[in-house]
């Protein structure tokens, strides 16, 4: 089960980092300008301009470095023992990083501070579930490791 989860959240997340390095190069894609392209994935009110391009690029280089974790903590997590500490508070974190996004994104603070129109409907519809199921992915990949409570205890006591 292990593995075919962490390859599902490397493949999500390699694409969504993968998409956010397209727009930090200047690139619409699937959009046909910039003005879209913001209103559709930022969502502030008169957005017209994405932020800045290194900001969305490390968003995008922090969503391969997250779908890395997830290859790992799917598949090798017995084959790099000197990461065997890291895997777990890196699964948890990962996980109230995405579920937070997830849960904050449907409060209506959230949806207040980003009215614009599609962002709004596809915070709801898409971004918020995605992010979520993203979290409940890693705390799943976390709990599969082997030892988890092992670390687990070390960690919190």
């Amino acid at each position: 089960m292990a593995p075919l989860l962490g390859t599902l959240l490397a493949i999500v997340l390699g694409c969504l980092g993968l998409l956010h390095l397209i727009w930090a190069a200047g690139i619409a894609f699937p959009f046909p300008n910039e003005q879209s392209l913001a209103r559709s994935i930022v969502g502030r009110r008169g957005i017209t301009r994405l932020p800045s391009r290194a900001s969305v690029a490390l968003l995008g280089a922090l969503l391969i470095c997250g779908a890395c974790a997830a290859v790992i903590m799917g598949h090798y997590a017995a084959a790099f023992p000197a990461l065997k500490l890291l895997l777990v508070p890196v699964g948890l974190f990962l996980s109230a990083i995405f579920l937070l996004r997830g849960l904050v994104g449907i409060l209506p603070a959230f949806e207040r501070a980003a009215p614009e129109q599609p962002y709004l409907s596809l915070n709801r519809r898409l971004y918020s579930p995605l992010c979520a199921l993203i979290g409940v992915g890693f705390l799943a990949l976390t709990f599969s490791l082997p030892n988890w409570a092992w670390h687990f205890s070390r960690i919190f006591g």
